[in-house]
């Protein structure tokens, strides 16, 4: 059986069968037109954060990434491909990190909490 015999969209409904099937769903869009996928994940965000409270969080509902897609290339080569992408496509880049060095933060736990292997006076 394939899915389209048991599954019928029509644009804007959804029937009846299906209705009570979804309990308390919801369909929802960007107010702010950034894309359906970075609004997903700020409502996830915040969803998160809620307590069940009527209260409004304190949330920012656009941050930098709203309007900015983003390439972290980790190696030179792969920094040049970038660039070299970016000038295909007629892209609007900003290098916003021009350090090429991945560095730790210094609250990095940088040991290992597990013991080292020790072995028995047979080396196993």
């Amino acid at each position: 059986m394939r899915a389209n015999e048991f599954i019928i969209e029509r644009k804007g409904h959804l029937r009846g069968s299906h209705q009570r099937a979804m309990h308390r769903s919801h369909a929802y869009k960007d107010g702010h037109h950034a894309g359906n996928n970075y609004n997903f994940y700020r409502v996830g965000m915040a969803a998160a954060m809620a307590d069940g409270s009527n209260k409004k969080l304190d949330i920012d509902d656009r941050t930098w990434y709203h309007n900015n897609n983003l390439a972290v290339p980790y190696t030179e080569h792969e920094h040049k491909m970038m660039h070299q992408a970016f000038g295909s496509v007629d892209s609007d880049v900003e290098e916003i990190v021009h350090d090429h060095s991945s560095k730790e933060s210094k609250h990095t736990n940088n040991t290992s909490p597990v013991p080292t292997k020790r072995t028995n006076k047979y080396g196993v």
